[in-house]
């Protein structure tokens, strides 16, 4: 098998149709659809990349890949793409991209994923649609106009960046784009984007910009159930609120039933020349008229008959209406399909019925009951007139559509379009019986006939689809005498059959008889004239005609008629009253009556290009006729009504040209032409009729032909411009101004004419007087009249209009000269915004296209514009033109533009700097200056540079720049102008920073290294450094194809930038040390930046920082040869730390960044000789802070804040231990802040606790370092202090560890009384103690639980790998919940189940292994309780709190035989833990410091074990002595364990273990042991008798039988340890549970004195001291606390009670004022303390319910222990 060989070009790209899974390492995994860049090949493998990821290559066969023919791109490097269109390339990168994204969207459950999936599926519908190669060139524009609509869509969900497009809707590549060109197209695309966002539903509507516009129709079906006989379909648009029609017809045929035909499928009409006042009028409606052909009767009968009989009469009958709306349609809001079909319902007409009315009530009908009846149709509207249409929808408009026109002139009217029509409605009519006994059945015949009474042939057009006719057949109505047709149809007479021509309308009544309908003949007639006698045409709008009766159905054709009147108004012109008899004389009338009876009304509208209805316009065209009237015509012009005028625009022209060459009196008519031409030109110019001026145009360049008339035409216009003072009204002028474009127009093509026509005779002449002309009109800019404003205003605004044609015949450069001198005579403070205009269509001129001409301009604009800039005055258009001008000479076919940029970038780069410094980031126009100084950067090469460079006067000068321009640059960079999403725009911006601060480096370098300069260096190493680390060129933030388009065509910029600063510092010399320590953070944010050689290149830099300060001079001998060094990097090492900390907290850094540091760092410093043990000592400093920051970055943003807080505190611990203070304070507020969150106030008090044991009890001013943002106002040692001591007692209040709060208040306490001596302050901390002191005895207090927990393994993060830590649990959590919270922290640990010691491949695994247990703390006796007897509430703090050593133990097994009795075989290996710092702490676990074990033998782990029972035995007695609400079960079941032998197996396991005759013997030094051991079991005798006691008093009846058998295993067991081991004294006094009464047992059980001191004596005496306090009480003794609980002794009855105590007994009432001082001095009388104190606990009884039943309970006792005593 041959080797590896590169790939031909067309084999580079394939994409993947399997999944493939690489079953070696040099084999690459393929995913289905994966797009392949392949390079090299070897037999049936390929060697590349995915472009998923094209950072791994790797080998895949040849079988998977489907290679595509692609391209290579070369730029910074090779790139492949597919050999397909722009979109398509566009598509699929899209589609990748979104992939990506969607996926993550639906892993995050987002909304938003249905709506790209949406997208995705129309984009990939798109896609298919156009690769299919089916797709005609109109329908692929229209596709790629909607896929790229939803590609910026759904970039605009996704927050992806904009995409910018040129006009034709593709990509724009910034490579071949200028910055200006590329900053617009931005815009527009976030302008087109905005429109997405705010439109409502998804098809926007559609901008109707065009003048003209079509209608596309074709009809495909019409149904309709009772259609047996022929009908006509006329189409036709109405406008439903004029309530007419204004289109002709289309005409369908339509076969009735029973004929074979197919469908509608080959009818298509266009309706077109619909200018956008049709397409806007209020409700345009699509009308079907249904007209049948036939009989004058229907009969809906099937018979052979009636089909014979079919079509012999052909009557055009009424038969219905199909209607819709469809303004939505045209106006783009509903988009049209030719596939879609809609619907149009039929509604039937009935006899008495017009279809007019039909139309009518069909349209403001809201329902139709069409029963599916009705004719379907598609529709699509098209822009352009038909011959637009027909180019760009070939596929619709085939060679047989119909062309259906508006009813009128189109909005446009172009020289060519010649029209002579005649748009004839035939209204209504009303007609007498005459002889007939009912109404008529009118048919009107219309035809045109010339002077001679001949019918024209061919004239009549009654719809678009049809051949011209001769004559015109109406509906008929059946019987109607008042009918109304509203038909309408066009007259076509050619011109020259116009004048004499005249309409004829005969009348005919239809007989619904075959037989009498041959047999009928017209019976009336009625005619009009369509040339008037004045010579226009019949005026549009409505015409009564007469009616005249035939006589004796005389022929037609014989009648003389048209010497009568023939309208209404007609007959009252010659003085005949209306409606009389009208006698007719032979010669003229025979055969003709008139009868007033008959009326017959039309509207005609005549649309004619030839003949007009205007005398004064008709005047004028025939000038020749009537020259006397000349004068007058020219000046009627003005006041001929403006569509008049533009619709014989050609012909008015020829006029006025003709009577301007050919009369010779110029003196009068010259001025009248030219005042009548600046009128059409002007009305040409308004809005109303702006659409004609390329019609004007065009008449200028095809029919104008006046060759001598441009020079009166110059004369005329230099006459009115030179003589103003002559002329009193300036409005004229103003007039004038504004036609100057087509003036120049006709000056110059009549010129251009005769020049053609005599060999350029006479140029110079003509050039002198254009040039005086000119000169004249610059000149009139001198005049500083308020009046003239407007004028010179006007002139500027359109004089550069006339730039194109001018151009034609005159010198460019002479011209520019003239256009410069314009603008330079606006004196400067008038006309600035115009003036500006005015420069602005000079740029857009053809004259700025010619090097010498911009030459001559750019002085002139520079200036103008420098102005402006430098008073900040219409800086719009000064951005605009600054934008228009560097776009134009970006361009590469406008000859040299080097020089141009030399000038623009000497006279306005420093202006357009200031202004951006000058504007705020937040106005519109910052943007637009930003992107004219990158254009001006852009196109600056190197010779510019230098240029600009040198052209500064002095150094001082050009140091103002550096500094000025370098600050702009960080400014942009820090504060963005351009949006996020604007991506290309701002990477433009940033190649264009990079090439300038190249270039500005070279030149800092060179001018200002000797004398050195400080703030220009310096500014330029901060002006880099925000440039490197700018977001938008973190490559590694980005997708991998963004990452790939910018590197392909920008590189990595970051790392030039990198290597630039490198090269700056080394240049520093001497000078680095005036950088060292204040560049250190800008230096490390740079090599932090994730790029490997970035990194190396830099990372250096650091240890030259520190050989500048290590070396620098800190004094100087007298002798000047010997120098004494600083020796150390103190204060650079004091900055890295501090800016190390900010930056990696903040997201900076890596581990990559870390080992790099070290190993270039270490090996610097090793290898240097004097700076290796500090320079080594640093960089593991550094080294060690990286990585526990790094932990702290990755940890805190976790859900486990336990791991959150041992991360801070081992940087808490690393600042201290360093001395940084600032920085150990900052994390023990965070430390603070996660212990709040998780409610540990006491960890948190403990935090705050280190941070005021920084603080001393003094008023010294507080140093930065101790400060923190908490305790703000916080200025003094004592101030910050006194502030973390009330945080702190307060949460160790909230913690219950009120003896740290007591310790805090005593601090407080002391200050306050030696130094402050402020005893209200002192006050309050007493009582603070005070409370403090009563929780501890009083409140009820968890004892937390502690536990060992152990991570084995590496797949811990590394400050728990391998480590060993004590926890605290929380309040009542048990080693079951702790293990729980453990394992949910770490769900994928397994928990090993034996306490031994793991293997050490467990340690080194990387699995995750978790050891958890119960530990015990060791009590260590406080030195200040030694001696002493503490209450049991104090001590048990101490027993459980600020423990430092913990134990716990697990079994060992010894021997090999198998023991009879498990205990004597009980060994334990005890294990005792050292944690690092007391519990509690900063945390609620420390790491263990030391361990040690030791083994224990059975016989100390039976005493250990009795021990440890006595001492929970008694506990458990003392807690339901205090307390009766304890629940009873935890001490039946422990009762029960030990009395019962069967449940624990009791104490005879010891005896068998350890106290016979062969253990004594073996073992004779355990003898004191195995008495302790006895000793031990004796003592439990009196726990379980008080235990015992206690749960009679307390257990309910169902529990009964549990306790008797319980007191019965007692009774034996009692007897069977005193025998043996003696009788131990009884703990209290509970034996009066056996022998009081109930109600005293129940009472008693509450009592709280402590059981050693209770008497023995159960007698009931001393009555009389109950009465005596009673009465002190003033209540009887029954009722103390209420009958309810205590009743009277020895009074049975209703009044007793024998509640359980477990049940609600009464409350109890506190005695008043004067009850409490009575019981107070009889308490005073007794030397029993415990009397008094019972007593003082009623006296002051606590607020609370809980409270008030411990009283009750402790008066009970009180009385007990007095009867007893």
């Amino acid at each position: 098998m041959s080797g590896w060989t590169k790939v031909h070009d067309k084999e580079k790209f394939g994409i993947a149709l399997y999944n493939y899974n690489a079953r070696l390492p040099q084999q690459m995994s393929l995913l289905l659809g994966d797009a392949l860049y392949i390079r090299e090949k070897c037999g049936e493998w390929y060697l590349g990349y995915t472009l998923r990821d094209r950072t791994k290559k790797g080998v895949f066969p040849k079988s998977h890949i489907h290679i595509k023919p692609s391209i290579t791109v070369n730029r910074n490097y090779e790139t492949v793409v597919p050999n397909e269109s722009p979109i398509v390339l566009e598509i699929t990168g899209v589609l990748r991209e979104w992939a990506a994204i969607w996926k993550q969207l639906y892993v995050r459950g987002s909304p938003e994923f249905e709506q790209v999936r949406f997208l995705m599926n129309e984009v990939i519908s798109c896609r298919t649609h156009i690769m299919s190669g089916t797709v005609p060139m109109d329908e692929l524009k229209q596709v790629k106009q909607k896929i790229t609509a939803r590609i910026d869509e759904g970039n605009l969900l996704l927050g992806l960046d904009l995409v910018v497009r040129d006009e034709q809707g593709d990509v724009l590549d910034p490579e071949d784009a200028s910055t200006i060109s590329l900053y617009r197209a931005h815009q527009d695309a976030a302008d087109r984007l905005h429109k997405v966002k705010s439109s409502d539903n998804r098809s926007s509507q559609t901008s109707i910009a065009r003048f003209s516009h079509s209608l596309f129709v074709s009809p495909k079906n019409f149904v309709c159930a009772n259609a047996k006989s022929d009908c006509e379909l006329l189409l036709s648009l109405y406008d439903a609120s004029e309530g007419r029609f204004f289109t002709e017809n289309y005409w369908i045929k339509w076969e009735g039933i029973g004929r074979e035909r197919e469908t509608l499928k080959d009818y298509r009409a266009v309706f077109t020349d619909l200018g956008n006042s049709d397409l806007n009028r209020e409700k345009v409606v699509l009308v079907c008229q249904v007209i049948r052909i036939g009989n004058m009767d229907y009969k809906d009968k099937d018979s052979e008959k009636n089909e014979k009989r079919r079509d012999k009469q052909n009557i055009r009958r009424p038969f219905g209406v199909a209607v819709m709306d469809i303004t939505d349609i045209i106006l783009g809001k509903v988009e049209s399909d030719e596939e879609k079909h809609h619907f149009l319902p039929f509604v039937y007409c009935s006899d008495r019925e017009f279809l007019d009315t039909v139309i009518r009530k069909v349209i403001a009908a809201k329902e139709l009951n069409h029963k599916g009846q009705g004719l379907w149709t598609s529709l699509k509207l098209l822009s352009g007139d038909f011959k637009q249409a027909r180019e760009e929808h070939p596929h619709l408009i085939s060679s047989n559509a119909s062309i259906v026109r508006k009813m009128g002139f189109p909005e446009v009217i172009l020289p060519g379009d010649v029209r002579n029509d005649v748009y004839l409605t035939l209204l209504q009519g009303e007609f007498s019986k005459g002889n007939k006994t009912s109404d008529k059945n009118v048919e009107v015949t219309v035809c045109v006939c010339n002077h001679e009474g001949q019918v024209l042939q061919n004239v009549i057009s009654t719809d678009s689809s049809r051949e011209l006719a001769n004559e015109y057949r109406s509906v008929v109505y059946y019987h109607e005498d008042k009918p109304r047709w509203n038909e309408t149809f066009r007259v076509a007479v050619p011109i020259e059959d116009f004048y004499s021509a005249h309409l004829r309308f005969t009348f005919k009544h239809r007989s619904s008889s075959e037989v009498k309908d041959k047999a009928e003949r017209p019976y009336a007639i009625s005619f009009v004239h369509l040339m008037q006698e004045n010579g226009t045409t019949l005026l549009d709008g409505n015409h009564e005609l007469l009616v005249y009766k035939i006589e004796h159905k005389k022929p037609v054709d014989s009648l003389q008629y048209l010497a009568l009147p023939c309208t209404k108004l007609e007959l009252e012109q010659v003085g005949m009253q209306y409606g009389s008899q009208m006698a007719l004389s032979s010669k003229h009338s025979a055969g003709l009556s008139f009868t007033s009876k008959d009326l017959f009304t039309i509207t005609t509208t005549v649309c004619s290009t030839k003949l007009t209805q205007n005398v004064d316009l008709l005047g004028l065209l025939k000038w020749r006729a009537n020259p006397e009237i000349l004068k007058r015509n020219l000046a009627s012009l003005s006041k001929v009504d403006g569509e008049e005028i533009v619709k014989f625009l050609q012909d008015t022209l020829d006029a006025l040209f003709n009577i301007l060459m050919h009369n010779s009196d110029s003196d009068i008519y010259d001025n009248l032409v030219f005042d009548a031409l600046v009128f059409v030109i002007g009305l040409i110019s308004d809005r109303k009729y702006q659409h004609f001026k390329p019609v004007l145009a065009a008449y200028i360049t095809e029919n104008f032909s006046a060759t001598l008339a441009y020079n009166k035409l110059m004369v005329v216009l230099k006459h009115y411009v030179e003589n103003l003072n002559e002329r009193q009204n300036l409005d004229f002028l103003l007039k004038v101004m504004k036609s100057l474009e087509f003036i120049f127009k006709f000056i110059v093509r009549s010129r251009v004419l005769f020049a053609a026509l005599n060999n350029g005779k006479g140029q110079g002449p003509f050039q002198d007087m254009l040039a005086s002309l000119f000169s004249s009109i610059g000149a009139m800019m001198l005049y500083t009249q308020d009046s003239m404003l407007t004028v010179q205003g006007a002139a500027m605004k359109f004089l550069p209009t006339v730039v194109p044609d001018v151009l034609l015949v005159f010198g460019a450069e002479d011209l520019s000269r003239l256009l410069v001198e314009l603008v330079e005579n606006v004196p400067e403070e008038r006309l600035k915004q115009q003036k500006m205009m005015c420069i602005s269509d000079i740029v857009h001129s053809d004259l700025f296209r010619i090097p010498e001409c911009r030459a001559i301009l750019l002085p002139m604009i520079t200036t103008q514009l420098q102005n402006l800039l430098e008073v900040r005055h219409a800086l719009e258009i000064c951005a605009k033109i600054l934008g228009d001008v560097l776009e134009f000479i970006y361009a590469k076919d406008i000859g040299s533009t080097h020089e141009d940029i030399s000038h623009l970038m000497l006279r306005l780069l420093r202006p357009v700097i200031q202004t951006v410094i000058r504007l705020d980031r937040s106005d519109p126009l910052t943007a637009c200056f930003v992107a004219v100084l990158v254009s001006f950067l852009h196109q600056m090469d190197e010779y510019h540079y230098n240029q600009y460079i040198s052209h500064f006067a002095t150094i001082t000068d050009l140091l103002d720049f550096l500094m000025e321009i370098l600050l702009v640059f960080k400014d942009l960079l820090q504060k963005k102008v351009f949006p996020n999403d604007w991506n290309e725009m701002i990477l433009l911006q940033n190649s264009v920073i990079l090439k300038a601060l190249r270039h500005f480096s070279h030149t800092i370098r060179d001018m200002f290294s000797n004398p050195f300069k400080e703030q220009v260096w310096s500014n330029f190493f901060h002006c880099a450094i925000s440039f490197l680390t700018q977001d938008s060129l973190q490559l590694e933030n980005f997708s991998q194809n963004k990452r790939h388009k910018i590197i392909s065509r920008y590189k990595d910029m970051r790392r030039e930038t990198g290597f630039e600063i490198r090269a700056m510092w080394f240049n520093l010399g001497t000078n680095k040390i005036q950088f060292v320590p204040c560049m250190v953070g800008r230096i490390l944010e740079m090599t932090l930046i994730p790029e490997a050689n970035l990194r190396e290149a830099t990372i250096d830099i650091f240890f030259d920082m520190m050989q500048c300060e290590f070396y620098s001079e800190v004094s100087a001998s007298t002798n000047d040869k010997q120098k004494e060094y600083k020796g150390n990097f103190s204060e650079f090492e004091y900055e890295m730390i501090t800016q190390l900390d900010a930056l990696v907290e903040g997201g900076r850094g890596d581990p990559d960044y870390r080992n790099l540091f070290y190993s270039i760092m270490f090996k610097c410093c090793a290898e240097h000789s004097v700076m290796r043990e500090q320079g080594v000592r640093f960089v593991k400093l550094v080294t060690r802070l990286m990585q526990l920051l790094l932990e702290y970055r990755t940890i805190i943003n976790e859900e486990n804040k336990e791991n959150k807080m041992s991360c801070t505190v081992q940087l808490l611990e690393f600042y201290n231990e360093i001395n940084r203070k600032e920085m150990y304070i900052r994390y023990l507020h965070k430390l603070c802040d996660l212990h709040l969150d998780c409610e540990n106030y006491t960890e948190a008090a403990f935090a705050l606790q280190l941070h005021a044991q920084l603080l001393r009890w003094t008023d010294e001013k507080l140093s930065r370092v101790l400060m923190h943002d908490h305790y703000k106002h916080a200025n003094t040692h004592w101030n910050l202090k006194d502030r973390l001591y009330f945080d702190i007692i307060d949460y160790c209040k909230k913690g219950k560890m009120w003896e740290n709060a007591i310790a805090r208040c005593k601090e407080l306490v002391d200050h306050h009384e030696n130094v402050t001596l402020n005893y209200q302050e002192i006050a309050k901390y007493m009582r603070m103690m005070a409370e403090q002191y009563e929780s501890i005895l009083t409140q009820i207090r968890p004892e937390p639980e502690y536990f060992r927990v152990a991570y084995y393994g590496k797949g811990f993060p590394s400050f728990l790998q391998n480590q060993v830590f004590v926890y605290r649990g929380k309040e009542y959590e048990r080693l079951s919940d702790f293990i729980a919270r453990i394992q949910n922290q770490w769900p994928s640990a397994q928990l090993m189940s034996r306490l031994s010691p793991p293997e050490p491949e467990i340690c080194d695994s990387t699995g995750q292994y978790l050891q958890i247990n119960h530990v015990d703390p060791i009590y260590v006796e406080k030195p200040k309780f030694a001696g002493k007897q503490i209450n049991e509430q104090i001590l048990r703090y101490y027993k459980v709190n600020e423990v430092q050593k913990f134990t716990f133990s697990r079994p060992v097994k010894k021997g090999e035989g198998e023991e009879k009795n498990e205990f004597a075989s009980l060994w334990t290996e005890k294990t005792v833990l050292v944690t690092a710092y007391p519990l509690p702490g900063i945390l609620q676990w420390f790491p263990v410091t030391s361990t040690s074990s030791h083994e224990v033998t059975p016989l100390e782990n039976a005493i250990e074990t009795m021990e440890t029972t006595n001492g929970k035995l008694k506990q458990l007695i003392k807690q339901h002595t205090h307390d009766m609400n304890q629940p009873v079960n935890p001490l039946s079941m422990m009762l029960n364990g030990i009395v019962d032998a069967a449940v624990m197996g009791g104490i005879r396991n010891y005896e068998e273990a350890f106290f016979t005759e062969d253990y004594l013997e073996t073992h004779a030094d355990d003898a004191d042991r195995v008495h302790r051991l006895k000793d031990l079991i004796a003592l439990q005798i009196p726990l379980l008798e008080a235990g015992i006691e206690i749960h009679e008093a307390k257990i309910t009846d169902n529990m009964m039988p549990l306790h008797q058998k319980m007191e019965t295993c007692f009774d034996e067991l009692r007897h069977h340890v005193e025998q043996n081991y003696g009788k131990k004294p009884r703990m209290g006094k509970f034996r009066h549970y056996k022998t009081l009464p109930m109600r005293l047992k129940k009472i008693s059980a509450g009592s709280l004195a402590s059981l050693d001191n209770l008497s023995d004596t159960s007698s009931l005496s001393h009555l009389g001291s109950m009465t005596e306090m009673s009465a002190a009480i003033g209540k009887s003794p029954g009722t103390i606390l209420g009958g309810n609980v205590f009743v009277k002794s020895g009074t049975p009855g209703k009044n007793s009670t024998s509640k359980s105590p477990n049940k609600k007994g009464g409350t109890m009432s506190a005695p008043n004022k004067k009850s409490r001082e009575s019981i107070s001095s009889l308490v005073n009388t007794r030397r029993d303390s415990q009397v008094r104190e019972a007593f003082l606990f009623v006296l002051y009884p606590m607020n609370c319910k809980s409270c008030e039943i411990l009283a009750f309970f402790r008066l009970g006792d009180f009385f007990l222990r007095l009867f007893t005593t």
